[in-house]
């Protein structure tokens, strides 16, 4: 099937089937996927918890006001941004451009370090307000990127920001990583009693979404 195909497919699952798990084999497939999603100035600050202990979802159940998809998913994603960046996270991702592109052809270490110059001068010079909502819409970008996967390979999912940001980073200790949680995907196969499957798909159409200039 098509790309289109496979977002037409695809909905916010409410009800997931508890007897079925999603394979190490596509799992280890959907962190490649999200782990090539773009981001801004290719830096990736956001780490991504991949929870499936029964008991560690049932504890997170309540910080996500008994939304049954938490617990019943074969795997919960959770998105978590950097609180706060400094200097040396910034350095640690340009010493990965120095390693990984040093075979490439004219790779110059002269210009990642201007690379590295100008990234340091647009994110630390941003407010904490500015740089927090930033961190977040990184984390945003990879959501995106996993839920189109997650379709393509027919693994059903459901984005949700409906959470206590505070409690899951209390629960998870998210803190003291400099960490905050930002958005959930709980990712599985759907339950064929989910009668959401079966409404049809909701979009605005071209004419009100697009604007040709």
């Amino acid at each position: 099937m098509s790309l289109v195909d496979s977002l037409n497919w695809r909905y916010a699952t409410t009800k997931f089937d508890t007897n079925r798990v999603v394979s190490d084999r596509d799992i280890k497939k959907l962190k490649e996927i999200v782990k090539l999603s773009p981001s801004s100035w290719g830096l990736q600050f956001y780490k991504i918890l991949i929870i499936t202990d029964n008991k560690l979802k049932n504890k997170l159940l309540p910080a996500a006001y008994n939304q049954n998809q938490i617990a019943d998913c074969s795997h919960l994603f959770v998105f978590c941004s950097l609180k706060e960046v400094f200097e040396s996270d910034i350095d640690i991702m340009i010493e990965q451009f120095h390693l990984l592109r040093a075979k490439d052809d004219n790779y110059s270490r002269k210009s990642t370090e201007s690379y590295a110059s100008g990234a340091k001068k647009s994110i630390l010079g941003m407010n904490e307000q500015k740089q927090t909502e930033w961190l977040k819409k990184q984390c945003y970008i990879a959501l995106g990127q996993l839920m189109v996967g997650c379709a393509d390979m027919r693994i059903d999912s459901c984005p949700m920001e409906g959470f206590k940001s505070d409690e899951f980073d209390n629960i998870l200790g998210l803190q003291s990583q400099n960490l905050t949680s930002v958005v959930l995907l709980p990712v599985g196969y759907r339950s064929k009693d989910d009668q959401y499957q079966h409404k049809t798909k909701v979009r605005k159409p071209d004419n009100l979404l697009f604007v040709d200039e």
